[in-house]
């Protein structure tokens, strides 16, 4: 009995499934001879590893490369208060990046949509933004809305304030990315899903639709791994590029899981070997 045989007959882990998922898509049978319950532990558990990979790996570098959290927080950003209203910063903030800038000068008691459109005139390009915040409102040159400090009364925010609540942020912007990771997934591997029916329609595979779209959420692994590793060392690619090695990865593997799930036709005496699956 061959390896492949012995695999499709046992219950796999999930170092297993992710190592066929992987590199050995000719062998996605014995992947969907598994229980549902395998699937979802299976995706669950990639899914955490791709927001590791994509959050707190790139986080806890940054909170490193800068000292830690309490450091960033006490000694990165100027020291600043917000009380009834009013916004006090120590020292006065100009930043630019990526096209949008950013000044807060507190010296200054009330800024107009006009001083933030001559801001931007300044930098050159009409595609620029630019946020000003003065003591009491914010303005951006994009908006004529004032954006009155005031209407947040009651609420008082500072540097210490912003240190105990960080850690609770950061959790949550975790969570909620891997939500976002899943959903983003699950509709993704949806659009190949289609692309493997119309396949298997056109073959006449025999497959059913539930069967493709587990196979694409298998095959979806190696291209979402690649992509969460190239964020992580800096590696970018323009985002078309990225997509159609994304798609030609998946596709690929897809192609090569759904031969190796040919069902027989109807009559033939091994055709209850497949699970049914949906």
């Amino acid at each position: 009995m061959n390896e492949n045989t012995d695999i499709q007959k046992s219950k796999l882990k999930f170092i297993e499934q992710i190592r066929i998922a992987l590199s050995k898509p000719l062998w996605y049978k014995s992947l969907l001879q598994q229980s549902i319950g395998k699937h979802i532990c299976y995706f669950l558990i990639l899914l955490i590893l791709i927001t590791v990979i994509r959050f707190v790996i790139p986080c806890t570098a940054y909170l490193q490369s800068v000292g830690g959290l309490k450091n960033l927080i006490y000694n990165g950003i100027p020291v600043f208060s917000f009380e009834n209203g009013v916004l006090q910063v120590d020292t006065p903030v100009d930043i630019e990046q990526n096209g949008v800038r950013i000044i807060i000068d507190t010296s200054v008691d009330a800024y107009t949509v006009e001083d933030a459109q001559s801001k931007a005139a300044e930098m050159g390009d009409s595609m620029n933004i630019v946020y000003m915040i003065s003591r009491t409102n914010a303005v951006n040159n994009i908006s004529s809305v004032t954006y009155d400090l005031s209407l947040m009364n009651g609420i008082t925010i500072n540097n210490d304030v912003v240190y105990r609540a960080a850690p609770i942020y950061l959790i949550f912007y975790g969570i909620f990315s891997f939500i976002g990771n899943i959903i983003a997934y699950l509709i993704s591997a949806l659009f190949f899903a289609l692309f493997g029916y119309l396949m298997n329609r056109a073959l006449k595979l025999n497959l059913k639709f539930g069967q493709i779209y587990v196979i694409a959420l298998y095959a979806k692994s190696v291209e979402i791994l690649l992509e969460a590793v190239l964020e992580v060392v800096g590696i970018s690619l323009l985002y078309y590029v990225g997509s159609i090695i994304g798609i030609f990865i998946t596709c690929n593997y897809m192609t090569r899981g759904m031969s190796s799930m040919l069902i027989p036709r109807s009559g033939d005496s091994n055709q209850g070997q497949d699970r049914r699956f949906f």
